[in-house]
Order: structure tokens, then sequence, then C-alpha cells
């Protein structure tokens, strides 16, 4: 009609509507200010701490689980052992401050291996539960050669031992033989044969370590007789 100047319904739709640029900033705007329009989602609630650690929990579970009871008590006791070793060394530097050094990081060096086991058991629960007395005796060796006997690290064989005698069966003597003797012999092998510490601690410093060793066997010790005795009530 000439009256409405030729616009059509459409186009005088499109002239009613605002720009696209004022749709955008008004959105941005809303977004700045918190608030959600129809088109946002909901923000997801965080997620709380105790639910992480419940899932981490159950992962490493899932991780050391293992269809024989032996090997799974191994996996369990390696994955111990793996997550404590990190904290070593800041048990070091809190009982030497600055005369460790940074040298001291070290003694975690065998962490990966036995976090590596429940994964190697998979492929043969033989090797894994053969690994973890190997690894054990091995790593007290290295940690001996960079802080000294005198802190008391050959304990640590005497675990070594136990999880050889108690995770093997009897078809598989030559293997605990094998591991056993091991330790055994990193036991009584003379400290000419390791030389000088890599980082020597003053004797204050090496007494409180060694108080320190001795409460972490008796500790460790404690954590492998309750895994087997729930491995001995699980058979019955």
């Amino acid at each position: 009609m000439a009256g409405d100047g030729g616009c059509t319904p459409r186009m005088w739709d499109a002239a009613q509507r605002p720009p696209m640029r004022a749709l955008i900033q008004r959105r941005g705007l809303v977004r700045y200010l918190g608030m959600h329009t129809t088109s946002d989602p909901p923000r997801p609630a965080p997620v709380p701490p105790h639910a992480a650690a419940t899932a981490l929990t159950s992962r490493l579970r899932t991780y050391a689980a293992h269809d024989d009871p032996a090997t799974a008590v191994a996996n369990a006791i390696a994955l111990i052992v793996g997550w404590n070793g990190p904290f070593y060394p800041l048990y070091v530097v809190a009982l030497a401050g600055a005369g460790g050094g940074p040298a001291v990081a070290l003694t975690a060096l065998s962490t990966p291996f036995f976090l590596a086991i429940p994964a190697l058991a998979r492929r043969s629960s033989r090797a894994g539960r053969l690994a973890l007395p190997l690894i054990g005796t091995a790593n007290t060796l290295w940690c001996i050669k960079l802080l000294g006997p005198a802190c008391g690290l050959q304990l640590f064989l005497l675990p070594c031992v136990m999880l050889a005698a108690l995770l093997h069966r009897r078809s598989e003597r030559p293997l605990l033989v094998l591991a056993a003797a091991g330790a055994v012999a990193a036991y009584a092998l003379p400290e000419r044969v390791l030389g000088a510490a890599l980082i020597p601690l003053h004797a204050e410093v090496t007494s409180r370590l060694a108080a320190l060793n001795e409460a972490s066997v008796l500790a460790l010790t404690v954590v492998i007789a309750w895994q087997v005795a729930a491995l001995l009530r699980r058979d019955r």
C-alpha cells in the first residue's frame, strides 16, 4: 500500500530487530555479570575434593587388582612403597636441612619401578611377585650407597626376605631362593664394597635417620603381615 512506504510485513519485522552487534554485546555483558541467558547452559558444579580422592583410590584398587590373591597382595605392597618413595627425600631434608642437598632426591629413583609392578604382573604374575623383592633389594643397596650404612637402611632387606618367602608357591622354589638369597647376600655385604656415601651426613643426622628407618621398617613389616594375614583368611 502507498501509506506504509511500500514495506512488507517481513521487512517491517527485520527493521524492528536490534542489530546483531548489539545482541553480541548484550550477551557478552550478561556473561560478564555472571547471569545466564536462555541459550547459555548452567555451569557445572565443582567436584568436591573427597570425590576426587575417592575416584583416585578406586583407580588404584583397580590397577592393583589381580585374579591371583598373592599377586594382588604384591601389587598392593608395591603401590604403598612406590607412593611413599617421593616423601623419603623430604624426611631426609627435614632431618639434615640444607646439608642433604638436592642429591637426596635420588633416593626416590626406584619409585617408577615399584609403581610399574602391577602392570608387569598383568603380563606374568610370577614376574610381578619376583620383581617386588628384587627391586626392593636393589633400592636398598642404592640408598645405602647414597646415605651410608650407618643410617640403618640395611634393615629394609628384612621385608624383602619376607616378601620372597611369603608370596611364592612351592613350585616356584628356585625363584624363592633367588630373591631371598639376593636380599641375604646384600645384608651380609661388607661396607667397604659399597664405599663411601655419596651424601655425607653429620653423626647426629645419621642417628635420627637411623631411628626413622627403624620405624619405617616396622611399619612396612606390619603392612606385609596384615596383607598376608588377609590372604590366609581368604584361603580358608
